[in-house]
């Protein structure tokens, strides 16, 4: 039976982890020194390797010539933990185990030790699926577990985790793995399975995947199908994967830099009628224009203008009329003249002022009792500037 690349190569040793030294460093140091903490939340985006460190812990304390920061593999305990079979290892979905029934059956399961391992481990993904009631009731279970439990948190969405329980866990973060070690295992896993693809193509994949080692893993799975037998190029994983090519990209940031909205127009109907990913095209856009060699404040009006369309992509705007949009707006940005010049050009006018004179104007009341005494006047003027008639007398008063 196939198994898709992302299984097949999933680490299952700390050393093998990608793009996370940070918390490799943290969690070898604490299995050595045996402080591993007893509950431990790993928080980032999809694909950075969560759920794998939390096998690879488990591995790390349950295999038969450990606690080892370099599980053997090939024992028994190693071997189930790696399946998903081992009893003392009980891996659960937060998404569809999140009521409070649920937090009751694991602190009931708590209450007994291993029946093989030195410990008895809860890997529980997406943790933020709990509801407020099952977090109330797993409290107290999870700041004072017995010696033989360890809890592992894994979770795409930090913000929704009470602070009740992020208080009593050590938390890691899993950063975006950066584009040049998913292309390093990517280059790996190609050579490893005999497929022969060149370097602009996995630089493609590498930045498709935003990041996401599964998700790179899971590109080139495709491309693999797309091409068995023959050799994987830069445009062939532009059509799998609907990633555009590095020439589209500088094609149409060239148009915009030269005023020629038209064609930068077409390249993005062009992208458009060939299922390209246009969120891809605005990234990779970002990407070159922070590279581009042009003024310092034509730069940073593009790049304002094509962040703010890339906003727009992830809000669920239409990305086609997203970027048509954009695309208007980085024209006049282009058009605009530099601070410099429409001071120097300023310089070279002449103003005039003219002076009018300006006569305040005067309320009926006062134009009509301007001849009189200046108790009258007075009086009027309390009336016009009061907004509404005062009893003089009471005033006198």
């Amino acid at each position: 039976m196939y198994k898709v690349l992302a299984r097949k190569y999933r680490p299952s040793k700390l050393s093998e982890v990608v793009g996370q030294p940070v918390a490799v460093t943290i969690l070898k140091n604490a299995i050595e020194t045996g402080k591993l903490h007893h509950a431990i939340l790993f928080y980032g985006p999809m694909g950075t390797g969560k759920t794998s460190l939390a096998r690879i812990i488990a591995k790390s304390l349950n295999c038969e010539h450990g606690p080892t920061v370099e599980p053997c593999g090939t024992c028994e305990a190693c071997k189930a933990i790696s399946l998903g079979r081992d009893v003392d290892v009980i891996e659960i979905d937060g998404a569809s185990n999140r009521k409070i029934e649920n937090a009751r059956n694991i602190i009931e399961s708590v209450k007994y030790p291993p029946l093989k391992r030195r410990f008895k481990i809860y890997i529980i993904d997406e943790v933020h699926m709990f509801t407020l009631e099952a977090f109330n009731a797993l409290l107290k279970t999870i700041e004072e577990p017995p010696p033989y439990v360890k809890f592992i948190f894994a979770t795409t969405a930090i913000e929704k985790v009470p602070d009740t329980i992020l208080s009593r866990c050590q938390i890691l973060y899993l950063k975006r793995i950066p584009e040049g070690e998913i292309s390093k295992k990517l280059r790996f896993i190609a050579q490893s399975e005999g497929i022969t693809i060149d370097d602009e193509a996995i630089s493609l994949i590498a930045f498709a995947s935003n990041g996401s080692l599964r998700v790179a893993e899971g590109f080139l799975d495709r491309c693999i199908s797309f091409k068995p037998n023959e050799p994987i190029t830069k445009e062939d994983v532009s059509v799998v994967i609907g990633t555009p090519t590095k020439e589209k990209v500088k094609a149409y940031l060239k148009d915009i830099l030269e005023n020629n909205e038209e064609k930068a127009l077409q390249v993005i109907k062009e992208l458009s009628e060939n299922s390209i990913n246009l969120e891809s095209f605005n990234r990779m856009l970002l990407k070159e224009l922070l590279n581009a060699k042009i003024g310092l404040e034509i730069k940073t009006a593009l790049l304002n203008i094509f962040y703010q369309s890339l906003t727009d992509i992830k809000q669920k705007v239409d990305p086609e009329d997203a970027l048509i949009v954009a695309t208007y707006k980085a024209k006049a940005a282009t058009k605009l003249d530099r601070i410099e010049s429409l001071i120097e050009k300023a310089k070279g006018l002449n103003f005039t002022e003219e002076k009018k004179e300006i006569e305040e104007p005067k309320t009926d009341e006062i134009e009509e009792k301007e001849e009189k005494n200046g108790e009258e006047k007075v009086d009027l003027i309390l009336k016009t500037l009061g907004g509404k008639i005062i009893n003089i007398e009471k005033l006198n008063d």
